[in-house]
């Protein structure tokens, strides 16, 4: 076994660093899938107190490691006859203090820092869909449409962030479905998804700066 392991010292030398090697690599993308997942942005949109309906609020929550920037908020509304879009990024009529003085740009608007771990509570998916219908002029009655025909599907959050020392934008997207029950009780919202989506990709962040020109 010595005189094997001596003629051929070489080839086993070789082999051995070879793994060696294999096995460095291999550590070393486990360390480097760790690292990049810890600095991946994540914010979740979620609905608060379920059994409030339509009524419950909507929570954005930033769970990424750094805070992240809160650039703007889109919310859209799918129904039977089109989609609508508006912007929710500030505040509006009684969201704002009863006096002017003393209102700062937090009381205003919800663009700012969401530091990690923070949760920030959205406005109610009512008042979503009521400000999305008032655009449209359309007239409501208990959060769902009067207009024959104009029977709502779906309504989807779109949260526009930037992360840490990221220059690009990323949106959080998630959509919510509408139940409507043909026998008048209480319109019930369904997560189309278990989880938020992130988007990064080019189409996307086009999008985002179609929305900054014709919205901000």
């Amino acid at each position: 076994m010595l005189d094997f392991v001596s003629n051929n010292y070489v080839v086993i030398a070789s082999i051995t660093s070879i793994g060696t090697l294999f096995v460095w690599i291999f550590y070393a993308h486990l360390l480097y899938s760790g690292y990049k997942r810890q600095r991946r942005p994540r914010v979740l949109i979620n609905k608060g107190i379920g059994g409030e309906f339509i009524d419950s609020p909507c929570l954005i929550c930033n769970m990424s490691q750094e805070p992240v920037f809160l650039y703007f908020l889109m919310v859209k509304l799918k129904t039977d006859r089109g989609e609508y879009l508006a912007p929710m990024t500030d505040r509006e009529g009684d969201e704002l203090p009863d006096s002017d003085e003393g209102i700062g740009l937090r009381s205003r608007t919800r663009q700012g820092p969401l530091r990690s771990g923070d949760c920030l509570e959205f406005v109610t998916f009512r008042r979503m869909i009521q400000k999305l219908l008032d655009c449209a002029d359309i007239e409501i009655e208990d959060g769902s449409p009067i207009v024959a025909g104009e029977r709502p599907e779906w309504i989807e959050v779109h949260v526009i962030c930037i992360y840490g020392s990221e220059h690009k934008p990323f949106g959080a997207v998630r959509r919510f479905l509408i139940d409507c029950p043909e026998d008048g009780a209480r319109i019930n919202l369904v997560p189309d998804t278990l989880d938020t989506a992130s988007i990064r990709s080019k189409k996307y962040r086009r999008q985002i700066d179609h929305w900054l020109r014709r919205y901000l």
